[in-house]
């Protein structure tokens, strides 16, 4: 199990300052769906970074900074990948099928637009959820 420590370090720079290390970041966002669901998994991946052994017991005598330094990077890695890559494809493809959905049933392009963020609000929010 990762320290708590730095599981929080690595949440905070990550959502709070949105520090991207490992990955580019993308231009823009991923759609336009509020950013509270991107919290909501990023969280999740806090979590289960939370419960991942990332410090190898044949170290466990080294000083405990090593053990800290290896908990947060290696938190802050698994958090880039699960919203950088895992949930801004969730994001993009929720984002089309609902646009192609609601413009095929006729939806106007232009009501679509200004309701896009309203639209995106409980499906990216559930999504994140599950």
């Amino acid at each position: 199990m990762a320290a708590t420590l730095a599981v929080v370090l690595a949440g905070f720079l990550h959502i709070t300052f949105g520090i991207s290390i490992f990955l580019a970041p993308r231009d823009g966002r991923c759609s336009p769906a509020p950013p509270v669901t991107s919290w909501i998994f990023s969280v999740a991946a806090l979590l289960l970074a939370k419960d991942v052994t990332l410090y190898p017991k044949s170290y466990i005598n080294l000083p405990y900074f090593f053990e800290f330094a290896v908990d947060t990077i290696g938190s802050l890695v698994m958090v880039e990948l699960a919203v950088g890559v895992v949930w801004s494809s969730i994001e993009q493809l929720v984002h089309q099928v609902l646009r192609l959905i609601l413009l095929f049933l006729g939806m106007k392009e232009e009501t679509y637009f200004l309701l896009d963020f309203w639209l995106l609000l409980p499906l990216t929010t559930a999504f994140s959820y599950i």
